[in-house]
């Protein structure tokens, strides 16, 4: 497989997206720039404690560093690239897998439960660790993106990462999945109506993913109020509450407006 470098996506990479609904991979950070911001989080991860799952969620709004990494252009200019030139970041989020553990995503469609219309929205997965086939990396059904979408079951599995353990109601047989394996520092897109899902990491290694989802700044929120970055271009629309970057590491109104980000977000996914 091609080892792409980030930057603005040419012709046929735009067209293989719009036809398979995923892109991948594309060398966005260096490995070494990858160990750095591992070492970042995991001394967030130590700060919080026990609370750090809890806050980890849009952790740009509360880290410098954070907010370097989701406005880096070499994440942003891929995703203009298939979205346009005005983009929201709508949220980031982490989705880490622990060494030897069954923790696993069920095959799910995102666009289910989201409540962004229309479905102009993108997700990119960066690996800052190693996301090798024995780490269980993200499973994608080619094309689904433009099938129907599909009812979901509930499972609120205890070894799901996904927030009610959503399991779609389509067949999906192992053979029509495409396996996209990241390197630390490396990305994918994919589309938010494609289904996907992964298994648990066999490995001694965390496979830790930093998640962005962005959307154009046409997209609106139909479960309530919401906030974003705006990341590139200008926002027209004002759909959503714009927040900026946090004035210092956990400084007082970063915290205050992260939580308010958090707790919105946390009632839009929850939401039937």
């Amino acid at each position: 497989m091609t080892r792409q470098a980030a930057g603005n996506l040419d012709n046929a990479q735009v067209e293989r997206f719009l036809q398979d609904g995923f892109l991948t991979p594309l060398r966005v950070f260096s490995a070494t720039e990858a160990r750095a911001m591992r070492r970042e989080f995991e001394a967030f991860e130590a700060r919080e404690g026990e609370h750090a799952a809890g806050r980890r969620t849009d952790l740009h709004l509360l880290q410098e560093w954070a907010w370097r990494a989701v406005t880096d252009a070499r994440v942003i200019d891929p995703v203009v690239s298939l979205i346009g030139p005005d983009v929201l970041l709508w949220s980031l989020n982490w989705f880490i897998k622990e060494p030897h553990t069954p923790d696993f995503v069920s095959m799910h469609q995102d666009a289910n439960y989201w409540g962004l219309q229309p479905h102009d929205v993108i997700t990119a997965w960066i690996a800052l660790s190693d996301a090798g086939e024995a780490t269980g990396p993200m499973r994608f059904v080619a094309g689904s993106h433009r099938e129907t979408l599909y009812e979901h079951d509930n499972t609120y599995a205890g070894d799901n990462l996904l927030s009610r353990g959503q399991t779609i109601k389509r067949a999906v047989q192992r053979d029509e999945t495409v396996l996209a394996p990241l390197a630390a520092g490396e990305m994918s897109l994919h589309h938010v109506r494609i289904v996907h899902g992964s298994g648990p990491n066999t490995t001694a290694d965390r496979r830790i993913g930093m998640v962005l989802r962005f959307c154009g700044t046409h997209v609106q929120q139909t479960k309530g109020s919401d906030t974003a970055v705006l990341v590139a271009g200008e926002d027209r629309y004002g759909h959503f509450d714009l927040l900026g970057a946090p004035e210092a590491d956990f400084a007082p109104e970063a915290q205050a407006r992260h939580h308010d980000a958090v707790a919105k977000m946390g009632r839009i996914i929850m939401a039937d």
